[in-house]
């Protein structure tokens, strides 16, 4: 027993010698080692090999390929299946297949200025390396080159992260490395850098990438927002329609609207009693010690009952920035200090969780009503809509009920039930946006919280206020959210309805 290894999670990197060789061989007999390939094992580890492999990759690149370097589309993904890795003809010169990766070693140049060194005596390919050797160039086949697209999809992020001084370190960078590499590629990359910062203009059809067509447009958009949309898109896609008609009696809708706006202004700390609330949004009763939030009150009222704007959707990403702009400069009205109508100049958080920057919103808005736009269903597309603000936040304060605002046109405007969030339900309903935001789910649960408020929304018989009221309070509707949470009070579906 004393002669074993001792035991961890990933082991020792071990590679067979004339010596060594038989002792690892037996080793691996016995359990006691793992052969990752021919004279590579692994010893003492508790891992599965495709984890072993992955973890120890570095290290094995170095014993087979000294001062090589990962490069081509693997620069973008160092660890990605498979690997390439350039080396100036030492080592092995065919693919080296390991449990769960493949190492693929080409012939090309050795360590360049900007190169990353990796520990073991290997190098990862600096920036402008690496978008050298990816960028597609007519008679430059290679399955090792990620793509024109890739290469101007990373100079749009480089832009977006590290400005302008970061573009221009790339181009210094490239200089350093030009005579090393085909200037082809070489001058494709420079083009486009420079295009970025403006000291050329491109051919039309230059850029192939959308978001460096969109930059080079003035419009950048957010890639990350636009592929958390485009999951939840996939998601509606596989949804089947359930919609929810008003039906032909619109006085059954008459007090709607405004315990859409009470809900909505709630779920934003503007609190006030329903009857006080009534009294402000219906009569136009403004307390002297809270005009400004009367006023908020009174917008969202105004914007959920107006027979033309409750109905108003975009056709176009431009149509949907001037509907933005409109109602929040309606609603915001009373805040000068929140700039009504006018689109945010500083980046805006929730917690620690950073929204849409200022200047990809526009880009992220247009970019995304397409994708919007291509749901039939007008729930799927409230959903979307929701979505696609929401993570914008294109305003300084109010982009809550702009969302809701928002998303609820689209149901209007195919006749569908709109939902309220009503107070019980706020957790409910901030979770679902939050998970959603932090990668948990494709919108499930979003999608699950708003379908079960338009349904209780479409239960409830909104003709007479007393009777809404009275039958709001008896499904705990009013119920402040952290209490109810803490004992088991939910939001429930009323006994019946007349209608």
């Amino acid at each position: 027993m004393g002669n074993l290894p001792l035991l961890t999670s990933y082991g020792t990197l071990e590679r067979g010698t004339a010596t060594s060789y038989k002792r690892l061989a037996l080793a691996a007999k016995r359990g006691e080692a793992i052969r990752l390939a021919a004279g590579l094992y692994v010893e003492g580890a508790l891992l599965p090999p495709e984890q072993l492999a992955h973890h120890h990759l570095f290290a094995i690149i170095a014993e087979i390929w000294p001062g090589g370097v990962i490069s081509g589309r693997s620069a973008f993904g160092p660890k990605d299946n498979p690997v390439y890795v350039a080396h100036t003809g030492a080592g092995r010169r065919s693919p080296l297949v390991l449990p769960g990766v493949i190492v693929i070693p080409w012939a090309g140049p050795g360590w360049m200025p900007g190169d990353v060194a990796i520990p073991g005596g290997i190098y990862l390919a600096g920036p402008a390396r690496r978008l050298v050797e990816n960028v597609d160039v007519r008679g430059r086949p290679g399955a090792w080159r990620a793509g024109t697209d890739v290469v101007e999809d990373h100079i749009d992020e480089l832009a977006r992260t590290d400005g302008a001084g970061g573009v221009h370190e790339v181009l210094r960078q490239l200089d350093l490395i030009a005579e090393l590499l085909d200037p082809g590629p070489v001058e494709a990359v420079r083009l486009r850098l420079r295009a970025v910062l403006g000291s050329f203009t491109p051919h039309p059809d230059l850029p192939s990438s959308g978001r460096l067509g969109a930059r080079l447009a003035g419009v950048p958009y957010d890639a990350h927002r636009l592929s958390m949309l485009e999951r939840l898109m996939n998601v509606i896609r596989n949804r089947s329609p359930r919609p929810v008609p008003e039906g032909n009696s619109s006085l059954r809708w008459t007090w709607q609207p405004f315990f859409e706006a009470y809900f909505s202004n709630f779920i934003e700390g503007t609190e006030f009693g329903v009857d006080e609330a009534r009294h402000i949004a219906v009569d136009g009763f403004i307390p002297g010690a809270r005009p400004a939030d009367a006023h908020d009150v009174i917008a969202t009222y105004r914007l959920a009952v107006d027979n033309r704007d409750r109905i108003t959707i975009p056709r176009s990403g431009n149509e949907l920035i001037n509907i933005l702009k409109s109602r929040h400069a309606l609603l915001m009205a009373a805040r000068p200090d929140k700039q009504p109508g006018q689109f945010k100049t500083v980046p805006n958080f929730a917690g620690g969780y950073e929204f849409v920057e200022p200047r990809l919103v526009i880009g992220t808005l247009t970019q995304g009503f397409e994708m919007c736009s291509e749901a039939i269903d007008p729930f799927a597309r409230a959903v979307a809509m929701m979505v696609l603000i929401t993570e914008c936040h294109p305003f300084l304060d109010g982009n809550g009920r702009v969302a809701r605002l928002c998303s609820n046109s689209e149901l209007s405007a195919a006749g569908e039930v709109r939902y309220c969030i009503p107070t019980v339900y706020r957790n409910d309903y901030l979770a679902a946006l939050n998970g959603f935001s932090n990668g948990n789910g494709a919108g499930e649960s979003l999608i699950s919280v708003l379908e079960f408020a338009q349904r209780w929304t479409a239960a409830v018989s909104w003709e007479n206020y007393d009777e809404a009221r009275s039958t709001v309070a008896a499904c705990n509707a009013f119920q402040d959210p952290g209490i109810a949470d803490r004992t088991g009070v939910r939001l429930l579906m009323p006994a019946r309805h007349s209608g």
